[in-house]
């Protein structure tokens, strides 16, 4: 499953800064996902700290349901049959 795979070098529990470099962007959109609650965090003290199973999945779930819903791709649902 990806979940073994994805972001295996990271650890359990990552910084802002780790976000940065896990996703590949910057400061300011680090700190946009965490204020708008996309990316589920905790804080201790003044520190933010992501567990590593959020970021996975807000990668696997949140980040593509956001890129459908704002796509003008048309997007099939399968009806059952049974």
């Amino acid at each position: 499953m990806a979940d073994n795979i994805i972001f295996s070098k990271f650890p359990d529990v990552l910084t802002i800064n780790d976000m940065q470099k896990a996703l590949g962007i910057g400061r300011s959109m680090a700190y946009r996902l965490i204020r708008s609650g996309k990316v589920r965090h905790l804080r201790i003290g003044k520190a933010i700290k992501i567990p590593k199973q959020d970021l996975i999945d807000y990668t696997l779930g949140g980040c593509y349901s956001d890129m459908v819903a704002t796509s003008n791709l048309p997007v099939r649902i399968k009806e059952d049959t049974s």
